[in-house]
């Protein structure tokens, strides 16, 4: 599963900002960007515009480490 990185605008703020979404494809990760990033802005959808992908982080990019390992 890779992170698909977007950017957006919500217009009640007029904040922009960036969200990543889980997701096994692109088009996945596009149908469920929107009510996402209303979600983790406490908004509607029809507030979060402009989203534009940006990039990806594959899986393997990342190293994750027990908190007793470390």
């Amino acid at each position: 599963m890779n992170k698909y990185i977007y950017s957006y605008h919500i217009i009640s703020t007029d904040e922009k900002s960036r969200f990543g979404v889980p997701a096994s494809s692109q088009e996945e990760a596009d149908a469920g960007i929107r009510e996402a990033i209303a979600d983790i802005e406490f908004t509607e959808p029809e507030d979060v515009q402009s989203i534009t992908f940006d990039s990806v982080i594959k899986e393997t990019d990342n190293y994750f480490e027990c908190e007793g390992c470390t």
